[in-house]
């Protein structure tokens, strides 16, 4: 199975390189029509942008059992697409778009602070996916991202029900980490135990989660970004 590096190296041949400014974006997994998923970024206002490659760090797949099966990543014409293993039950993607900076009411350049001169904001843009492929208790599972989106139950809901998710930075409950559905749906603040509640739909569902860390003293930035996007259908 190629690594992921040799993959990164041949995309980036083929794949546009990201220089856009470091807003709400996503990472997410777009089912096609031969059984994989693309890999899609962007998603605010609905435009997809295209990623550098070797952002990606990480993509995971686990079957029903909680065990890792392969997901091989590789080259598309649209960027990377993901190939998982027909006993697959989740799938998990990290991606790091780095150092994002500049001043109050101006452009984003994709550098930090230090390589920007002038700027009064820098942030570390860091992006967490999960896409549930079938639901059992595996949902339930935390896999240790370091941002991470885990259901309170191991059983698909249905559309019109409500979904208590919790979130969690670095293993532990947070609180304060908005949750909606979709990009524009009503936002749910995070309680004291790092959960929340959403209203599903039919179809599919995104649940986006972003929260913002302040970091004093960081020459490079000012504050890390965590967004993260759980995916999963409601019928």
């Amino acid at each position: 199975m190629p690594t992921l590096p040799s993959l990164v190296r041949s995309a980036l041949c083929s794949a546009a390189v990201l220089a856009g400014a470091a807003q709400a974006h996503n990472v997410w997994l777009e089912p096609d029509a031969r059984g994989g998923y693309l890999i899609q970024f962007g998603g605010h206002a609905g435009q997809l942008e295209a990623f550098d490659p070797a952002k990606l760090q990480s993509v995971r797949a686990f079957d029903r059992r909680g065990r890792g099966v392969e997901a091989r990543v590789e080259p598309a014409q649209q960027g990377l697409r993901v190939v998982p293993a027909p006993e697959a039950a989740l799938i998990a993607v990290e991606l790091d778009n780095g150092f994002f900076s500049g001043s109050a009411g101006g452009a984003m350049r994709n550098v930090p602070m230090d390589r920007n001169p002038g700027a009064t904001r820098g942030v570390h843009a860091r992006k967490f996916h999960k896409t549930v492929v079938v639901w059992n208790a595996l949902t339930q599972r935390v896999l240790g991202q370091d941002f991470e989106v885990t259901p309170l139950q191991g059983r698909a809901p249905h559309a019109g029900d409500w979904l208590e998710l919790q979130v969690r930075l670095h293993g532990q409950p947070l609180a304060g980490a908005s949750v909606r559905l979709g990009e524009n749906g009503p936002v749910a603040m995070t309680d004291a135990q790092g959960q929340a509640s959403i209203q599903t739909r039919r179809g599919t569902n995104h649940v986006q989660v972003i929260f913002r860390q302040p970091v004093p003293g960081d020459a490079r930035i000012t504050e890390n970004s965590y967004e993260a996007l759980f995916s999963f259908a409601a019928h």
